[in-house]
């Protein structure tokens, strides 16, 4: 077997289509098929199952995605190690990015890529966490930022630290929050994020925790805009308490601590460009200012 036929094979099972997953590997449906027709004669078994939207894997299918992503790696890893023991790794780096610079430690990132990787050239776009996933999956980005737990079998993270939020109450409902506390919270309108975000996820498990179900009055795919609707008296949002302490010592918020919650920031990338030097670059520097980022505070 070729590894070409094992890359085709690990983009179809992570696409879930031939005709999609041709496109991202830019060769012709009838190129992708071959490969696939190929390796499954080669190892005499159906790796998938037709069905009305694409394929499925079949359970010997399931069981070769390792193998595969193993083999692939492999035939890659030797010349990452060199191109990065010389310094010599070129080419575009594309990152899905979310919320803002100062929480993923952009900076920090960045500075250190352009010493130690100066021939490596970054585009940075942002969006939500389900868009960068979204856009790492369908390979338009080579790696990308989540908050949140991140459960895929396709797809390698790396943790770089854990942040804090907490329920953001309007000012002049501190008083009712204090004394009613999760009564309160249930009754007060809610701001809400696209269902592409993590906000939907870490809000809804908190409060189910509490018996809370929220009720959503305005949603915005912006950070700055729940701050401000928050302090214009519109409604609760779970937020960043880094990203808004300032506004809070200034009297504008009330933050209830007892609506508080930690989740997971990562860097994440397909396991199978695990080997590509460009991630191991990216790796490498992310690993190294994780520390100077610290914990939440």
């Amino acid at each position: 077997m070729e590894l070409y036929q094992l890359r085709t094979f690990l983009t179809i099972a992570r696409i879930g289509n031939i005709t999609q997953a041709a496109a991202v590997l830019h060769i012709t449906q009838s190129t992708a098929s071959g490969h696939l027709k190929l390796l499954e004669q080669e190892l005499g078994t159906p790796l998938f199952t037709r069905t009305a939207t694409g394929v499925e894997l079949t359970g010997f299918g399931e069981l070769a995605i390792a193998a595969a992503q193993t083999a692939v790696s492999a035939s890659e890893s030797l010349a990452t190690a060199a191109r990065l023991h010389a310094g010599q790794v070129s080419g575009d780096l594309r990152i899905a990015a979310i919320n803002d610079a100062e929480t993923l430690g952009l900076g920090a990132l960045m500075s250190r890529m352009r010493a130690s990787y100066p021939l490596i050239s970054v585009a940075i776009a942002h969006g939500l966490s389900g868009w960068a996933l979204g856009e790492v999956k369908a390979e338009r980005r080579d790696a990308g930022f989540y908050i949140g737990e991140l459960h895929e079998a396709l797809i390698r993270s790396v943790p770089i630290r854990k942040i804090r939020f907490c329920i953001a109450v309007p000012r002049q409902w501190q008083e009712q929050v204090s004394s009613e506390k999760w009564s309160a919270i249930g009754t007060l309108p809610w701001l809400w994020v696209p269902a592409l975000g993590s906000y939907p996820r870490l809000v809804t498990s908190l409060l189910a925790s509490h018996g809370v179900t929220p009720t959503k009055v305005v949603e915005t795919d912006r950070e700055a805009t729940l701050e401000n609707l928050v302090e214009a008296g519109v409604g609760l949002a779970l937020l960043r308490e880094e990203k808004v302490r300032s506004r809070v010592n200034d009297g504008k918020i009330f933050l209830w601590e007892e609506g508080r919650i930690e989740a997971l920031l990562s860097i994440f990338y397909l396991a199978s460009r695990e080997s590509d030097p460009k991630i191991q670059a990216l790796l490498a520097c992310a690993e190294s200012v994780a520390a100077e980022i610290g914990p939440p505070h």
